[in-house]
């Protein structure tokens, strides 16, 4: 290829780059409003970075909502406009925590148009320098809504879990898409809307950016929908451990109760390996299980519960090997939802 251009003096390259000189210094004038912003520009940038910062004492909260292991949730009213927000606020006062919201927050803005996701909608500032994340108000969790039905022996129809999982799926498929993995969906982490009764994944906390480098190997999420491979330490952030807990959640809906009830990371590993069974080519003799035991998911969801169309979205969300696992695109192409 060196062979195909044309080589130039010592002398013409510099005449070329003197020509390359004037013609800048002659085009700077003409360019120069391109490359500076007007003062137009620049007040509309302050102000629309001011509609994105308020105080918050602009908000009257009404009733905490939430709590989790790094902050609160409260119900709160927008004194200007009326409108009920929710406001995350960070448990401790630490460089930690607002690099935390920040970070969700960057998350949030990243999912914008994600109609599964919560929508972010303020960044607020308290007299002390507290950071909190003013979001829409959505209604109950999902868990708060399968624990009143189980109260009343009511159980989720398989048309209602169906008309759940699409919106989860296709929202997770957005995220994914984008390169954020929630890595803690869950049914408290998952919002059904008042009125319309939409379904939105909310509470980024944990979620990272594949983009970004692996974390040490730590267990993070909630026992009864971490995947196998967080069970095991593995460092990877990816998307198969939210389509696992998309499984998780999913039988939850169908079968009345939580999958893996267990309490800490052991037992639930034992309990997912006693209820998918072992493929004759692996030993986990480690845990007490031979090689080549039966699957018993069917057992757990049988067929009066959950159709064969069904149930093939659920085995393949459920699948030990992240790689074998379904995809949310692929999941959404089932017979199942089509």
């Amino acid at each position: 290829m060196a062979a195909c251009v044309p080589s130039l003096t010592e002398g013409e390259l510099l005449a070329s780059r003197r020509r390359r000189r004037l013609r800048a210094r002659s085009a700077a004038p003409e360019d120069a409003s391109s490359v500076v912003p007007s003062a137009a520009a620049a007040a509309t940038a302050r102000n629309d970075q001011r509609e994105r910062i308020c105080r918050l004492d602009s908000f009257k909260r009404l009733k905490q909502i939430g709590e989790g292991a790094f902050g609160t949730v409260s119900k709160a009213r927008d004194r200007r406009t009326g409108v009920v927000v929710a406001i995350k606020s960070a448990r401790y006062r630490s460089r930690e925590a607002a690099a935390a919201l920040l970070r969700e927050a960057a998350l949030l803005a990243a999912c914008a148009g994600n109609p599964a996701v919560v929508a972010l909608r303020l960044v607020a500032l308290s007299e002390s320098g507290g950071l909190h994340l003013v979001m829409d108000f959505v209604g109950p969790s999902l868990h708060d809504l399968i624990g009143a039905r189980r109260r009343r022996g009511i159980r989720f129809t398989e048309l209602e879990a169906r008309r759940a999982m699409a919106p989860l799926l296709s929202g997770a498929a957005s995220m994914h898409a984008h390169g954020i993995v929630h890595r803690d969906l869950k049914p408290g982490n998952v919002l059904v809307g008042e009125h319309d009764r939409r379904l939105k994944i909310c509470d980024l906390g944990l979620a990272r950016s594949t983009a970004a480098p692996p974390l040490d190997a730590q267990l993070e999420g909630t026992i009864g929908y971490i995947a196998p491979e967080s069970l095991l330490c593995d460092k990877e952030c990816s998307a198969p451990v939210d389509m696992w807990a998309l499984g998780c959640i999913m039988a939850e809906l169908v079968g009345g109760e939580q999958l893996f009830p267990e309490e800490d990371e052991y037992t639930q590993l034992v309990s997912i390996v006693d209820l998918l069974g072992i493929p004759d080519n692996v030993s986990l003799m480690p845990l007490g299980i031979d090689a080549g035991a039966p699957s018993k998911l069917r057992e757990k969801v049988p067929e009066e519960r959950l159709s064969p169309a069904g149930f093939d979205v659920l085995h393949g969300l459920l699948q030990y090997d992240p790689k074998d696992r379904l995809t949310a695109v692929a999941a959404l192409q089932m017979p199942w939802f089509t």
